[in-house]
């Protein structure tokens, strides 16, 4: 998204009265347009200084979004892992069920304690992988946040239990 003010000022793309949209074309104006590069973090994936200092990151986003999807901020996530040597040993990304924009949905699961998993990570040397989170309704339950790649897969047992999920990939 752009915000260089201007005709579409945070509202690249059709406008509400237009019919059609070559989405490749739209795409390769923003590309070739040379104030991109400084608002678009499309690129912004060169965590060298962070990483070298020993940063640790950890991401999140909901899989129910309607601003923009998960798998923009996975794509970003796997592009910093090219960008970056000893990414994965230096971040976490989560995908959160049911979760919207920040928080909230239906059925989503939106209480979790992502800063204490950090602390203990960059003061202990605790690397998470999952984490739990929990939520009240429409009935109280708790479920594992698995680290990208993996997902929760349900292995038998209570299914408001977060023992009853483990994390693996597909």
């Amino acid at each position: 998204m752009t915000y260089i003010p201007g005709e579409n000022f945070f509202s690249p793309g059709a406008k509400a009265d237009q019919t059609e949209i070559d989405i490749d074309a739209e795409d390769a104006r923003l590309r070739n347009d040379p104030m991109q590069p400084r608002t678009d973090s499309y690129n912004w994936t060169n965590f060298s200084t962070f990483l070298n200092r020993g940063g640790k990151i950890l991401f999140y986003h909901g899989v129910s979004d309607a601003w923009f999807s998960a798998y923009d901020t996975l794509g970003f996530y796997q592009r910093a892992d090219e960008a970056n040597e000893g990414w994965s040993d230096a971040s976490r990304y989560y995908h959160v069920p049911g979760m919207g924009h920040c928080a909230g949905g239906a059925n989503t699961y939106d209480s979790f304690d992502l800063l204490s998993a950090v602390v203990d990570w960059v003061e202990n040397g605790e690397a998470p992988e999952d984490v739990i989170a929990s939520r009240n309704n429409p009935e109280p339950a708790r479920r594992k946040l698995c680290a990208y790649p993996e997902h929760p897969h349900y292995v038998g047992g209570g299914e408001t239990s977060a023992d009853s999920f483990e994390c693996r990939e597909e």
